[in-house]
């Protein structure tokens, strides 16, 4: 009777006691093809009971007996599932499958002598059964038997070399033995003869990443026919080594297979942010945001995307929803700060970080945001006490001595501002932009050139190829009166910072000193454009100059800026 049942097809119909008692099958038999086929939709605990029945019906029905076995192991209620399964064995002693789940269920309860045991008397009934000494190779190495484990899987490998399992496997142990190079020709050797072995492929990948070799590593990736977790390391080896598009493709591939890999998600989204992808950048953020609301990380990149894609509105919102007690609490607010200038929208800066400022007083850089939106109210006095008091208690901060040094020149109180920027030279001899600082206020103010003109070279030296800093050399020259090497550092100052308006000025008083009037005019005008809304104070003062030069004033405007000694 059970005979006929084992060679039931899979498809049994739904109502499978009705086509049961077709075939003229007894209670047990039809219990048991009720129980198959709820097994067969994964629904084990359903299936138990009817297993059950089918059993009592027939005790002695090795079939039944086995299938119990392997439901009580799906689940994971191993002592029945060893009681059954030896009665199967017992049953049916030549039967390799049913050793097989009872040296499986052995080996779930660690009970390795037992499970090889059996996995031995598998091969005397079948003595090409490959799989029963790869088992005892891989037991033994559980056991912690590495040398017997790695004797058992060589043995068949001698057998069948093209065995990709006992490669794979014996792998696993090089590694465990340190053997690090027979783990990788193993590794390689199954990828060779089965491209599509993720497993394999992925394990070689790690080892050559863990050697630092990410060249071999992406090599190993790519070769692997078949997607899954490797995709995503490739792409992150990708990113390492800055190939961009590469990595995009991976992670796309990767999350076909995994759609909710959160991490990969993330990883994407900031992708095409790298890529100034705003588009896909922003819909990727925003479709995980549906999902997981809480998540401030993605929040932030998201925002920041509004930012760049110039929906500053939009970013403030997204921004502000990033909670105090993230990480990127403190960034996110100073988004929002950079936005509300960049917006002009200084007094709902003001307070925006006054509201910061209550809420965390020592926290430097809210008081340099409330300060700066001061500074663009040009309450400057206001400014440098926020300034002032925030160095109180953080009296080594270089940013905030910087602030105070700038505020400082703007409340004209020049010799205090060189003061305060050799102050910080002096603790930094490394802070460029204190000595750049320092030289454009002595060019500016005609005294110390010489001193100036070796602060800017030391500037230089730090922080070559700056646009600003050769404009202070530049203007340093000017004053001196060294036209020619003046205007060198001025025009690779304006290669390096085409749109300046400063910088394109000081070019027009290069060519006013030189009373070639109409180039010196050409510059004005584009500085003069330049500083636009921008700055419309500079606006002025260049639109002055122009007219000045329209009207032929007979001492020009450059020469006036000069030293008395050098007119």
């Amino acid at each position: 009777m059970f005979l006929i049942l084992m060679g039931c097809s899979i498809s049994l119909p739904l109502r499978a006691e009705e086509g049961a008692r077709d075939s003229g099958l007894d209670d047990g038999g039809t219990a048991y093809i009720r129980g198959k086929e709820l097994i067969l939709k994964g629904e084990f605990e359903q299936a138990l009971p009817f297993l059950e029945q089918a059993c009592k019906a027939d005790p002695k029905s090795s079939i039944v007996n086995s299938q119990l076995a392997e439901t009580y192991l799906r689940l994971n209620q191993i002592e029945k599932a060893e009681e059954f399964g030896k009665k199967a064995v017992e049953l049916e002693p030549n039967n390799s499958e049913y050793r097989n789940t009872l040296a499986g269920i052995y080996a779930t309860l660690k009970k390795y002598d037992e499970a090889k045991d059996q996995y031995k008397k598998i091969i005397e009934i079948d003595p090409g059964n490959a799989k029963a000494p790869l088992l005892i190779g891989i037991l033994e190495a559980e056991q912690g038997q590495m040398v017997e484990a790695v004797g058992t899987l060589s043995r068949l490998l001698e057998e069948n070399p093209e065995n990709v399992m006992a490669l794979f496997y014996r792998a696993k142990m090089y590694i465990e033995q340190d053997n690090v190079e027979k783990a990788k020709s193993d590794l390689d050797r199954a990828l060779v003869l089965k491209p599509n072995f993720v497993e394999a492929g992925t394990a070689l990948g790690i080892i050559h990443e863990k050697l630092n070799n990410n060249e071999e590593a992406i090599k190993v990736y790519s070769r692997i026919q078949g997607t899954g977790a490797f995709k995503k390391r490739l792409a992150q080896l990708y990113l390492q080594s800055n190939q961009m598009e590469k990595a995009l493709n991976e992670l796309v591939e990767y999350l076909k297979v995994e759609p909710d890999d959160y991490t990969a998600r993330v990883k994407l989204g900031l992708i095409y942010f790298e890529k100034r992808d705003l588009k896909n950048a922003k819909a990727t953020f925003e479709g995980i945001l549906k999902e997981e609301a809480t998540a401030d990380n993605v929040r932030f990149y998201f925002a920041w995307v509004l930012e760049e894609s110039k929906e500053l509105n939009q970013a403030v919102k997204e921004f502000m929803k990033v909670k105090r007690d993230s990480n990127l609490f403190k960034e996110s607010s100073l988004h929002i700060g950079l936005i509300l200038k960049e917006q002009k929208k200084f007094d709902e800066g003001l307070k925006f970080s006054k509201a910061l400022m209550e809420k965390d007083p020592k926290e430097e850089d809210f008081a340099d945001m409330h300060a700066s939106f001061l500074e663009a109210k040009k309450d400057y006095s206001q400014a440098l006490k926020v300034v002032e008091k925030a160095l109180v208690s953080h009296p080594n901060s270089e940013k905030l001595t910087y602030f105070k040094g700038v505020l400082l020149e703007k409340t004209g109180d020049k010799q205090g501002a060189v003061a305060t920027m050799k102050q910080l030279f002096s603790a930094n001899p490394n802070n460029y932009h204190a000595l750049n600082f320092v030289a454009y206020l002595y060019a500016e103010m005609g005294e110390n050139l010489e001193e100036a003109e070796a602060l800017v070279k030391k500037a230089m030296s730090l922080k070559p190829n700056d646009g600003f800093i050769e404009d202070t050399l530049g203007w340093v020259l000017f004053k001196k009166g060294n036209l020619k090497e003046s205007q060198e550092a001025l025009e690779r100052a304006a290669a390096l910072q085409p749109d300046e308006a400063i910088i394109v000025e000081h070019l027009g008083d290069i060519y006013e000193k030189r009373k070639e009037f109409a180039k010196a005019k050409e510059f004005y005008k584009r500085a003069m454009q330049l500083a636009g809304k921008k700055d419309k104070e500079m606006a002025k003062k260049v639109e002055k100059k122009i007219v000045s030069l329209s009207k032929g004033s007979t001492e020009s405007e450059a020469e006036k800026r000069l030293p008395s000694a050098q007119k």
